[in-house]
């Protein structure tokens, strides 16, 4: 029996395309290439907070503090990608 779970048909050929959640439009590829930017972006000051925290990629913040930073920096990334996904081109 071959029964396919929602998160696996992503693997299959032809899925896994880049939509927008709210409308289920296929994005262009400048707005892919900003998404990258971004998440890239994000990545790195992730690792400048935990440098600058004393801890690892994927450990707890150490302090109230630097939990509410990482907190704020992942509020942040949340409406800088809504403003290119449905920001004025």
């Amino acid at each position: 029996m071959t029964a396919i779970r929602p998160n696996d048909q992503m693997h299959l050929p032809g899925l896994g395309i880049p939509v927008d959640p709210w409308t289920g439009h296929v994005l262009k590829h400048s707005l892919i290439e900003r998404m990258v930017r971004l998440k890239e972006a994000e990545k790195a000051f992730r690792l400048v907070l935990h440098e600058l925290d004393g801890t690892t990629e994927g450990s707890r913040p150490g302090n109230r503090r630097m939990a509410l930073a990482f907190t704020k920096l992942e509020e942040a990334k949340l409406w800088a990608a809504e403003a290119v996904l449905h920001g004025e081109d």
